[in-house]
Parts: structure tokens; C-alpha cells; sequence
């Protein structure tokens, strides 16, 4: 679907995306994470060829965008709908007005534009808002407005450049269900990127993780999250843990057993006591993912060790460094 490699941009001296390598697939909601300035919106950016870049290639459904004169440029931008932070809605303009804007550049009629606009409107949810001026819409409404403009071209991707970080928690939940909805209805390939980690957990089914303009780690969202990985674990800020003296074992619960009382049996099995150190369960999508640290004896590690891979639970030692 969209193929990026050795990908290189500077401005100026300054190298702002270095050698970046990634391959997004149809119809998948792929997720680009990443703290400020680490050229995630550079990145996504340079895909519809809002910027330029100096070296490498990316290729949209197997067409090179840099070698595109102005009138494939704007054909692949058709299928390349955006959806921006702020909205970028026409003030003076209503919703319907907005929505039918890239239709009326596209010189499609008037009955095709009405007929569009209001399919989307309803998509989307805000039927009853088509006479409305964005000022008298809320946050959420607004972006709901941006996401049927961004659709109104039946485009094959969804450039989401830090779609929720305008929104408040709920109005964020909302509008990724919404563009989950919209990706299993209508099977088009989404692209989010953001700083929130809480958006790739609810809706992403990969995600890269970036930083200074290199690409640190690629990988199914769940994968990532049971390897819990330094790269992860610094872009989430997450403390590091006193470990007490002993054996201490990350135990790790992926979709298939976050639900069974693999602790519980454990102990009584083995007739061992053990500490809690720590643990957590997350929604990630559909699915409970979790973790829990124990501390146990060093005379005890094998037999925990032994009976974890009995019941092929995965797990590592953690090292008191």
C-alpha cells in the first residue's frame, strides 16, 4: 500500500528524518508515536508531498510520489484524505459548505455533492449540524466535520496528523471509534500519528515508535506492549522499579490467558509463597494485555521457571542491576 524507504529530509543542516524504513498495509490502522519534534508529522507529511524530501523513496499504491507533476499530485491527493490537529474548517462557511468544498474543487455536481455531503454527514453523526457555523460546534463535532471533508473524495488512506490532541478524554474515545468504525465499514487504511500512547492502544493494530527522526521500533501494537521495550518504556515514562533482593520474574499476559488465574494456581500447585511486586491490565483494541512482577526465593526459581513454561506462560528474569 505504502512503501517508504531510506527516506531523508533536512532543513537546511539539520537532518530531520534519518533513513526511515516502513511499510503500511491496506486497510491496516497503523500508528506513528512519538514525542514532539521526533518528524512524525514531517513524515506523514512527506507521504502526500506537503514537504519534500532529499533522498530515498516512498511509493503510494506503487507510484513514486516525487516524480509526480502537478496533475498526479493532485489526483493522489484524492486518495490521500488529511485530518489536522485544529480542524483547518472555513469559519464563514457551514458544515455542509466545508464537507463539499473538495467535491466543488473536483467539479462534481450539485446533486452529487448533496447527495455525498449528506451520506457523510450522517457517517459521521452530525446530520442535524449541516446549517451550523463551526464556531457553534464543539471540539468533537468540529472534528467529526474535518473527517467527512477529509472522506468526501472516497480516498484509499486517512492521514490523521494528532487528530485527539485538540479533544478532551471522552470526545477523544468517541472519535476513535468512530474511525475504527469508519476502517472496518469502508476498509480504508489509516495512518494516525501521535504523542498519546492511549490512541494506539484503543485503536492501532501496528505502531512505530520515533525519535530525533530515526525510527526506533516497528511492530504489532500488542507485541511491542508485552516486550515492554526500553524504547517503550521511555516513551511512555515509565519509573523504574525497586526490586527486591531474590528472583524476580516479569510474568506476562498476552489476549489468550489475561483472564485466567494463572497466579492463583501457581501458588497452589506449587505450594510456594511469592510477592506481588507490581503488574498492570490494559485494553489494548479488543483485547486485556497485562503484566505482573514476583519476587520468590532464589531456592524457588527453577521450579517456577519450570512450571511458567509447563503452562507455556511467557515470562523473563529481571536483573537487579
Amino acid at each position: 500500500m505504502i512503501q517508504i524507504c531510506e527516506v531523508n529530509k533536512y532543513y537546511g543542516k539539520t537532518k530531520v528524518l534519518n533513513d526511515i524504513n516502513m511499510h503500511i498495509k491496506e486497510g491496516e490502522i497503523f500508528g506513528i508515536i512519538g514525542h514532539s519534534g521526533a518528524g512524525k508529522s514531517t513524515l506523514l507529511r512527506c507521504i502526500n508531498r506537503l514537504e519534500t524530501y532529499e533522498d530515498g523513496s516512498i511509493t503510494v499504491q506503487g507510484r513514486e510520489v516525487k516524480n509526480l507533476d502537478e496533475r498526479e499530485l493532485r489526483f493522489l491527493r484524492k486518495d490521500l484524505g488529511m485530518i489536522f490537529q485544529h480542524f483547518s474548517l472555513l469559519e464563514r462557511k457551514t458544515v455542509f459548505e466545508n464537507v463539499a468544498l473538495p467535491l466543488e474543487c473536483f467539479k462534481y455536481s450539485k446533486n452529487e455533492i448533496n447527495k455525498r455531503v449528506d451520506e457523510l454527514l450522517s457517517l459521521v453523526g452530525i446530520q442535524g449540524k449541516k446549517n451550523m457555523k463551526p464556531r457553534n460546534l464543539s471540539g468533537g463535532q468540529k472534528q467529526r466535520v474535518a473527517i467527512a471533508r477529509a472522506l468526501a473524495l472516497n480516498p484509499k488512506v486517512l492521514l490523521c496528523d494528532e487528530a485527539t490532541s485538540a479533544l478532551d478524554p471522552n470526545t477523544t474515545k468517541s472519535i476513535l471509534g468512530l474511525l475504527q468504525d469508519i476502517n472496518k465499514k469502508l476498509n480504508i487504511t489509516i495512518i494516525m500519528v501521535t504523542h498519546q500512547m492511549e490512541v494506539i492502544k484503543q485503536i492501532c493494530s501496528r505502531v512505530a515508535i520515533m525519535e530525533n527522526g530515526e525510527v526506533l521500533e516497528i511492530g504489532d501494537t500488542e507485541e511491542l506492549f508485552l516486550q515492554n521495550s526500553k524504547n517503550l518504556q521511555k516513551l511512555v515514562g515509565e519509573d523504574d522499579i525497586v526490586l527486591p533482593k531474590g528472583t524476580n520474574i516479569r510474568i506476562i499476559f498476552p489476549k489468550e490467558i489475561s483472564n485466567d488465574s494463572i497466579i492463583t494456581s501457581m501458588a497452589r500447585d506449587l505450594d510456594i509463597n511469592f510477592s506481588i511486586i507490581c503488574g498492570k491490565l490494559e485494553k489494548y483494541r479488543e483485547d486485556i494485555l497485562g503484566s505482573l512482577i514476583i519476587n520468590v526465593d532464589n531456592d524457588n526459581r527453577e521450579n517456577i521457571k519450570d512450571y511458567l513454561n509447563y503452562k507455556k506462560v511467557r515470562w523473563e528474569e529481571i536483573i537487579n542491576e
